[in-house]
């Protein structure tokens, strides 16, 4: 099975691509799938014969991790989800136009057709489609409206010039970057939040909800209030009266001949921010090997999955300087899912772990405060230094181990703004470079 990995929050995803073996001296439609030892498969059916394009997921909370692997059926209504880990799985149906199915415990080695359960209604469809679907729902304001004309005007922002910056700013520019905007958490409001005069009054304040709350807030000023409440508040008034987003297909063709497998790991108040697995100039470092997470402002520990032992374990990432602020500060307002509880408590602030060509991991994190020393400012006879004078550094470095135990901290040139990355260099196989918004110069 060839695999690929990719990662979301909390969770370590592999797609590969898999055959499904049919049994010998079978042919043509109604196949028969074959089952090793290690594999459950079977045939899905509803109620007019086998359902194509729909997601069969096993999944346990029997090894160190919870884990699951998901597959779709064929034409035929055929799946196959293979190589399973040793354990007993809750195995349903799951796709568009139908809703869960009931879950069946089994282990590996099993033969298991499934029975679809097709949706009582298009809104009880609707909960399964993706985010995005319902996030298509939302109205933006018309390009005639930019440049905004500020609070006394249209209520957009002079600053947002163009639909399409307003657009960045609501997608991976700003709103998404960080939210699966459309999933029923975002386009309703949480009713522990309370009641409300009006849906803008309800967005206005879900937005200051937890330690975020300062960052929605000021993301949302930055577009123009008004409006931008406004357009949110529409989207969720719809959407509670009844509006469904078009019906998204089904995998099709190629579509339906990936297996994805995923991982629980870190803790529950703990967001990672990204992750690596390898070398990004030679992927074949660090096969089979563990993936280290950044949780950011979250929590002072890098999380590391072994995809194979399907564990997690954790390295702690100190701060040489016990002052060191804390990244996140207190919450705005309630949150309705953590109350007033300050649930962010890093002090490292960790963020874009790269790997070398060693599988050593590499990431910036916070040592200390944000004032550098003297020998990074301006007079200061360090080369560095005279090259480019930093007076503060809002993160500065960390190397694990060669076994990837602990990390060794070190203080290579301070990097210059907010959010820094670093990156294995490209041409020189023993350089590390790192960078902050605009060029500084390389670690020596």
């Amino acid at each position: 099975m060839r695999s690929d990995m990719f990662y979301r929050a909390g969770t370590a995803v592999v797609v590969g691509a898999v055959a499904v073996f049919l049994s010998a001296g079978s042919a043509g439609a109604g196949q028969a799938v074959m089952v090793d030892g290690d594999d459950i498969g079977g045939v899905v059916s509803g109620p007019d014969g086998p359902e194509a394009g729909v997601w069969v997921i096993a999944e346990t909370t029997d090894l160190p991790t919870r884990f699951n692997r998901i597959v779709v059926t064929d034409d035929d209504g055929r799946y196959l989800i293979p190589d399973l880990p040793d354990a007993t799985y809750d195995v349903w149906v799951r796709g568009y136009g139908l809703v869960d199915s009931e879950k069946v415990r089994t282990p590996p080695g099993s033969t298991l057709n499934l029975t679809a359960v097709v949706a009582p209604d298009d809104a009880a469809a609707a909960q399964y489609y993706p985010a995005g679907h319902w996030l298509s729902l939302i109205e933006v304001p018309g390009a005639d409206q930019f440049p905004g004309t500020g609070p006394d005007g249209n209520g957009i922002s002079p600053n947002m010039r163009s639909q399409a910056e307003w657009m960045r700013t609501v997608k991976s520019g700003g709103c998404t970057a960080c939210h699966s905007l459309g999933n029923k958490a975002t386009r309703e409001v949480p009713p522990e939040l309370g009641e409300f005069d009006s849906m803008v009054d309800a967005w206005d304040r879900r937005i200051q909800s937890g330690q975020a709350g300062g960052s929605m807030s000021n993301g949302l000023n930055r577009m123009g209030r008004q409006a931008a409440l406004e357009m949110f508040a529409d989207w969720t008034d719809r959407i509670m009266a009844g509006e469904l987003p078009e019906a998204p297909r089904r995998p099709q063709g190629v579509e339906r001949n990936i297996v994805v497998s995923q991982w629980d790991w870190a803790d529950p108040k703990a967001y990672l921010h990204d992750e690596i697995a390898t070398d990004k100039r030679d992927p074949t470092v660090n096969a089979y090997g563990p993936i280290y997470g950044a949780l950011e402002a979250s929590a002072d520990y890098v999380p590391v999955l072994d995809p194979v032992a399907n564990a997690s374990s954790e390295i702690p990432v100190p701060v040489r300087d016990p002052d060191t602020p804390v990244a996140a500060g207190p919450p705005l307002a309630s949150s309705p899912y953590w109350g007033d509880e300050a649930i962010w408590n890093s002090q490292s602030n960790v963020h874009n772990p790269m790997l070398d060509e060693d599988g050593r991991v590499w990431l910036t994190s916070r040592v200390r405060g944000p004032q550098n020393p003297d020998m990074c400012l301006e007079g200061s006879d360090h080369p560095s230094a005279q090259a480019f004078p930093n007076a503060r550094a809002n993160r500065h470095g960390d190397r694990g181990d060669d076994a990837g135990r602990h990390l060794l901290q070190h203080a290579p040139p301070d990097l210059r703004r907010g959010r820094e990355r670093h990156a294995v260099d490209q041409r020189r196989r023993a350089g590390h470079r790192l960078a902050g918004h605009e060029d500084v110069p390389r670690d020596r």
